[in-house]
């Protein structure tokens, strides 16, 4: 009985020490930010410079190689909507 309330006071003292040792630690840190979105919107604000001056004239691709003729195969079919549905029925038995 008495080892309970020697762990429940160790308990208590341990958590007020901890949290007088967070509060004290937050104090220290001044610059720190509220959130970690208000971080991100001070490091990214004016990171973007556009110079209008500079305009590109030509893009030389000649050095590049081609791999593929098509990006993509096109097929057409003469399926409708319930032609699939009864497909799928069949698959289910």
């Amino acid at each position: 009985m008495n080892i309970i309330y020697i762990n429940i006071i160790i308990n208590v003292i341990l958590f007020v020490l901890g949290y007088i040792i967070g509060k004290i630690s937050i104090k220290k840190e001044i610059n720190k930010p509220k959130s970690f979105f208000d971080s991100h919107k001070t490091q990214n604000k004016n990171n973007v410079s556009i110079d209008e001056k500079k305009v590109v004239v030509s893009i030389d691709t000649s050095t590049l190689e081609k791999k593929y003729d098509s990006l993509g195969e096109i097929k057409q079919t003469q399926e409708n909507i319930s032609g699939s549905i009864n497909k799928l029925k069949n698959l289910k038995r």
